[in-house]
């Protein structure tokens, strides 16, 4: 039950950080020469969560070692150009894209609503 916590709690540290990156590219779709940035954050979650499958250890029957911290995803930037000045931001496609990222944040935070609540139900054997 922790491990799905902690996914989501990463999901959601990467979806915010991917609307910093986006909101960025908004702040600088008229600066000339600027490079937009994108992060990865999906694969790279991923990643951790087959990863944190396969590397636990067991240091006795009833123990688990908590698992290592690790990165919220890949920051890439596009060296593309889509205006003369050598800018690579479309304004129209990083609007789409934070309105997809803000959908997923509020996706995630529902879930890990639905299992918190699940967790509090549990805990106070379905009493209030």
């Amino acid at each position: 039950m922790k491990d799905i916590a902690l996914i989501m709690q990463r999901a959601l540290d990467g979806a915010w950080r991917r609307h910093e990156l986006l909101a960025n590219n908004v702040a600088n779709a008229e600066t000339p020469g600027y490079k937009r940035l994108e992060l990865d954050f999906r694969s790279a979650l991923a990643e951790a969560s087959a990863k944190n499958r396969t590397t636990l250890v067991a240091t006795s029957p009833r123990h688990i070692v908590p698992s290592q911290p690790v990165e919220i995803g890949r920051v890439a930037q596009d060296l593309s150009s889509i205006t003369p000045d050598g800018n690579s931001v479309d304004i129209d496609r990083e609007m789409g894209e934070v309105a997809a990222n803000a959908l997923y944040y509020s996706a995630v935070t529902g879930q890990l609503k639905a299992h918190l609540a699940l967790l509090r139900k549990a805990i106070t054997e379905g009493r209030r």
